[in-house]
């Protein structure tokens, strides 16, 4: 089953960047496909009121699309209880493939790994009785490796591990078997010898060969507390399935390192190289998966449909490790790179959100009432309620469409919004400047533009001073020219504070220059006239401009 598809907009979202991941999202629900809409980072205080207004849920936050371990690992895992015997575990291990196994305890949580070659050393090493009688194996245990049937059953829990063959005639093995609890004896048909191990208390008696223990001894054995096992198998399969009973974690690797579903691939890359799987683990390393190379291998690129940008410095980071599977925008073509061929719909619009509206029309569909709202408030905004310069006939239509759905009042929405984005007074000046921020590049050289509308710019333009420090912090981080422009929607002007080749950019834009600010007359489109300047302010800047 193919991923979800997760639609999101450019870091430091508008309300364009949300609407149109909401509704294309939905878009795609409709036509059958499963889609989440996301965000790249914090949203507005307006966004926030209009999807509480129309009673959408904020979209999920996504601020890395490299592939984690928890969306490549094999879940639910195999695992084996430390308690289970070798005989257990390496049948499994057969059913699986010869993969290493994962081992807990009975809560479930990771103490060890059992791997093959752990097997071939305890079979060519041996076990040693030490650690055996310091372990120790349960009856139970040792019933299921040897599918034996129980006809006495001593105490229950540990058993002794010491196991000798009753091959000698009576009177030898009277003189030098060691009988006691922690013995387990193997004998065939001998009913004298099964006498003589029961009177001399042997903890655990096995009769081979698909023999009966005789009455008297069955009777013997349940009144001294010893058990009597009888098994179909020849004597040397039972004494291979005694030593495979065992249990594991004598021979795992205890403490072996895993890692957590949240953890980049790319980090556990490399510990793979040394490891044949990394178990996966929850915060009490309780197994929620496995990871191997062939799981990385195989691999599971994220699919992600972008919407409002298409540059990958404005894109959510690990861009280039997912799959993008559309891009829906209505800025300039940028230089975002996809490794398969791609849904693309750019149109020259005020809002992306339009494309959205226009795509549910074409496909003969209607958004929710809800989702309809979110689109057309979204419309408003980024058109400045069809006040801007980019605004078209288009947008006009899918607002409309959409008012009709939705029962709102496309102006109404409009100020509301825009008010509600006007209010600074409670928002910092580096907040403001990042809050709607984009990065261009020209010529290898980084331009940064914060953007906001407002109804009013007086407030801004008195925090001036705060603004100019702040400019010049993100300009320190290599960029050439950082600026951010205040466009007062009622005034119709657009002020503009510049850090750095500050008449450079009113020469560009046709602007007056005034220590550090620029004024134009209107409306300036970041899309539409700023971005087409910077282009040109680059070129004069290679040839000396300042």
């Amino acid at each position: 089953m193919d991923s979800p598809i997760v639609v999101i907009g450019h870091r430091n979202p508008d309300t364009d960047a949300v609407g149109s991941a909401v509704g294309y999202a939905e878009l795609l629900r409709q036509q059958g496909q499963v889609a989440i809409a996301a965000r790249a980072g914090e949203i507005r205080p307006e966004t926030a009121y209009l999807l509480e207004r129309f009673g959408v849920r904020v979209p999920t936050l996504v601020e890395d699309l490299r592939p984690r371990v928890g969306e490549v690992m094999t879940s639910p895992a195999q695992t084996v209880r430390q308690t289970d015997s070798l005989f257990e575990v390496g049948r499994k291990q057969v059913e699986i493939g010869m993969r290493p196994l994962p081992v807990t305890d009975a809560e479930g949580r990771l103490v060890g790994i059992a791997e093959v070659h752990d097997f071939a050393k305890a079979f060519f090493q041996g076990l040693g009785d030490e650690e055996i009688d310091r372990v120790g194996i349960s009856l139970d245990t040792l019933v299921r490796a040897l599918n034996a049937r129980i006809v006495a059953r001593g105490e229950d829990g540990a058993i002794g591990r010491t196991v000798m063959v009753a091959a000698w005639a009576v009177d030898t093995i009277r003189l030098r078997i060691p009988f006691g609890p922690s013995l387990i004896l193997v004998v065939g048909d001998r009913r004298d010898v099964q006498a003589l191990a029961i009177e001399k208390g042997v903890g655990v008696l096995v009769i081979t060969g698909g023999h009966r223990a005789a009455e008297e001894v069955v009777l013997r054995a349940r009144e001294r507390g010893a058990s009597v096992l009888e098994v179909e198998h020849h004597t040397a399969t039972t004494l291979r399935l005694i030593h495979m009973s065992a249990p594991v974690s004598l021979i795992m690797r205890p403490d072996p390192p895993s890692c957590l579903p949240e953890d980049l691939v790319e980090e556990v890359t490399e510990t793979l190289q040394n490891e044949r799987a990394l178990s996966v683990v929850d915060g009490s390393r309780r197994i929620v998966g496995v990871i191997t190379r062939a799981d990385i291998l195989r691999g599971s690129r994220r699919r992600v449909a972008l919407v409002d940008h298409n540059e990958r410095g404005q894109a959510v980071a690990g861009v280039e490790q997912a799959s993008v599977v559309a891009v829906i925008d209505h800025h300039r073509v940028a230089d975002l790179v996809t490794q398969q061929p791609l849904s693309m719909r750019f149109e020259p619009v005020g809002a992306t959100s339009t494309i959205v509206a226009r795509l549910f029309e074409e496909h003969g569909l209607r958004p929710s009432p809800a989702v309809a709202g979110v689109l057309l408030g979204a419309i408003v905004t980024d058109t400045l309620i069809f006040q801007s310069a980019t605004t078209t006939e288009a947008d006009r239509e899918a607002a409309e469409f959409l008012r009709a759905i939705a029962g709102v009042d496309s102006q109404s929405l409009g100020s509301t919004l825009l008010a509600i984005a006007s209010d600074v007074s409670t928002r910092s000046a580096r907040e403001l400047l990042l809050g709607d921020f984009k990065t261009f590049r020209f010529d290898a050289r980084a331009m940064g533009v914060g953007v906001i509308e407002t109804g009013d710019a007086q407030p801004l333009l008195a925090r001036r001073a705060e603004f100019e420090a702040e400019l010049a912090r993100v300009r320190a981080d290599g960029y050439a020219v950082v600026l951010f422009v205040v466009a007062d929607i009622v005034a119709h002007k657009t002020a503009i504070l510049v850090s750095g080749h500050a008449r450079d950019v009113a020469r560009v834009l046709g602007g007056r220059h005034a220590e550090g600010c620029v004024t134009v007359e209107g409306i300036l489109s970041r899309k539409k006239h700023i971005v087409p300047a910077l282009a040109r302010l680059a070129q004069m800047i290679g040839r000396g401009g300042r």
